[in-house]
């Protein structure tokens, strides 16, 4: 039997089919000769987590998500998250800073932010519990790839988290930072990501970087999907 989904995806992940029937999206399972087991149930059940924790994602981290209604980049969010749902890691009670599957995920094709933006970017938190990025000291035109013409680079930071038994919202919080193109050096710092961290919460943080350019006088955004890195660049678990 199909069920309707709130999130628009076509194709197939395992023994899930997802596909459009008119204007509503449908799940159903691939038929089989017996009757669905308990562990078949189990991924349905998780699936559909998956697919409320990538609408909650991609919802709390749109500043970081350039095309959000691409329809490949929604299946590859659900997907991750998904996956790593049916890991071993999407089971254990303790924490977790390095979640498989979704940390690194990209939301643009191309090149990633940590291939353009040669830093050790850290993402943890700090000595109170609450969450942060911390950049080290670089200098942007050494070790910021850009294309030619850049003068300036935003740095857009968003992070949010979902329960991992639920895929429901927990809360998001976006920042950005801004650096001229040059060869005058940034100083280290520690950017604060004020989001909520229940117990039992995944929580994850993604960058995108926009290079900025010159043209009739005006700087404006360079609008070329091979320089627009976007991607989750830390996904963590809080233990339970």
């Amino acid at each position: 039997m199909a069920s309707k989904i709130t999130v628009q995806l076509t194709g197939r992940i395992n023994n899930l089919v997802f596909y459009k029937l008119g204007d509503t999206y449908c799940v159903r399972t691939v038929p089989q000769k017996v009757k669905q087991t308990k562990a078949t149930k189990a991924r349905g059940k998780q699936f559909g987590i998956a697919s409320r924790a990538g609408k909650a994602v991609r919802q709390q981290l749109m500043p970081v998500i350039p095309f959000p209604s691409d329809n490949k980049m929604q299946t590859r969010l659900v997907s991750a998250i998904y996956q790593y749902l049916q890991s071993p890691q999407g089971e254990a009670p303790g924490p977790n800073t390095d979640l498989p599957f979704i940390s690194g995920l990209q939301f643009t094709t191309g090149y990633t932010v940590t291939e353009r933006w040669k830093v050790a970017l850290v993402v943890s938190r700090n000595v109170v519990g609450n969450l942060q990025l911390a950049v080290p000291t670089f200098i942007p035109s050494k070790n910021i790839s850009a294309p030619a013409g850049t003068v300036s680079v935003n740095c857009t930071i968003a992070a949010g988290g979902f329960g991992r038994a639920t895929g429901i919202a927990t809360g998001g919080y976006s920042t950005s930072l801004h650096f001229e193109y040059n060869n005058a050096e940034i100083p280290a710092q520690a950017v604060p990501l004020p989001v909520p961290m229940p117990p039992g919460t995944v929580i994850v943080t993604g960058i995108y970087l926009q290079y900025n350019m010159i043209k009739n006088g005006q700087e404006v955004a360079i609008n070329k999907q091979a320089f627009m890195p976007a991607d989750l660049v830390s996904a963590m678990f809080v233990g339970e």
